[in-house]
């Protein structure tokens, strides 16, 4: 402030004319944006990546680039932003995205991480502003965990978890449920999470690239057996959908508080109620995990477009091609994303 002179807030600079909600034709807004920072990943899960599937970064976006699409979405209406991969903890620039997430005033901001890396970059992270974070657990048994996860240390993502509980002020636990691998692990599991203080979600297995559909043939486990069963055992209250956030039904256990949640995309559909929008580290912006349908926002980048087109591009795609919903278990449908170049 100059000396003698006062600035009022309505002698601030306003909103660009651009800023404003992202809303689809059928009337869904878009609060939720992930965005993958890498498709480099040190494990091989099996419903994630196949045999001799090698993720690279030499076509990613730019840390710069990603920020500057960081803040076009938060002025087209972005709460909440989660980092993801590949394996997000590979990335050097992560710690600076999550800040400059923070500082561009997303409320929440989130990450997603197999955990291998988390017990010596917790405390870097929540310092950078990390709010909460999601992390891989298939199974307790250390050999299963190292099959389904193709040479996983379970003992390493234990200490990550520990690590993250103690800065953080959420940690939540992602299980694929895998028939014939994991399936009866779900009362240790949800013992696990009870006595640590960590929220837990059962996701089905999505038919995402090869390695997805063979999952998805083999092994698909409808996420409502398995809450029918915890059901019996647990007191769970119904819990209303969380703002800004994914598509789990969420229930809170009675007695210990946790969250246990349940994605179930295809025996039961939550398109209707849609609020995410994808942005792979190459920087192509997907509408939906089941349809070829995208966005080249890197290819915009390069051409120079400012703020204002690229928000107006953004605008006028998602409301031509965003579709009503996926088509996962058409019988026909083709499996078009791989799993780890855009983290789910």
């Amino acid at each position: 402030m100059t000396a003698g002179v006062t600035v009022r807030a309505d002698d601030a600079d306003p909103e660009p004319a651009w800023h404003g909600p992202l809303i689809d034709r059928f009337g869904r807004r878009f609060t939720y944006l992930r965005v993958s920072v890498t498709e480099r990943c040190h494990l091989r899960c099996g419903y994630c990546r196949s045999a001799g599937d090698q993720g690279t970064d030499a076509q990613a976006l730019a840390p710069a680039q990603s920020d500057r699409l960081l803040a076009v979405f938060r002025g087209l209406g972005a709460r909440h932003v989660r980092f993801t991969g590949g394996e997000p903890l590979l990335s050097a620039s992560l710690n600076g995205r999550i800040a400059h997430a923070r500082a561009l005033g997303f409320a929440r901001v989130s990450l997603t991480t197999n955990g291998h890396l988390l017990s010596r970059k917790a405390a870097g992270l929540a310092a950078a502003g990390l709010h909460d974070v999601n992390v891989s657990l298939d199974s307790l048994d250390p050999a299963r965990f190292a099959r389904i996860t193709g040479g996983g240390d379970l003992r390493r993502v234990l200490a990550g978890l520990d690590a993250a509980r103690r800065v953080l002020a959420r940690v939540k636990l992602n299980v694929v449920l895998l028939r014939d691998h994991n399936l009866s692990e779900w009362p240790d599991l949800v013992a696990f999470a009870i006595t640590h203080g960590y929220d837990i979600r059962f996701i089905e297995a999505m038919p995402l690239g090869e390695a997805g559909a063979a999952t998805v043939a083999r092994h698909h486990v409808d996420t409502a057996a398995v809450y029918a069963e915890i059901a019996q055992r647990y007191r769970l209250r119904p819990l209303a959908p969380a703002p800004d956030s994914g598509p789990a039904r969420r229930f809170a256990e009675r007695d210990s508080g946790i969250e246990i949640g349940f994605i179930s995309p295809l025996s039961q559909k939550f398109c209707a109620s849609c609020n995410r929008l994808r942005l792979t580290s190459r920087g192509r912006l997907v509408y939906c995990l089941g349809h070829r349908e995208g966005l080249d926002l890197r290819a915009a980048l390069i051409q120079g477009l400012d703020d204002a087109s690229l928000a107006a591009l953004i605008r006028r795609q998602v409301a031509r091609d965003k579709p009503r919903e996926h088509e996962f278990g058409s019988g026909t449908h083709a499996v078009l994303v791989r799993m780890m170049a855009i983290g789910g």
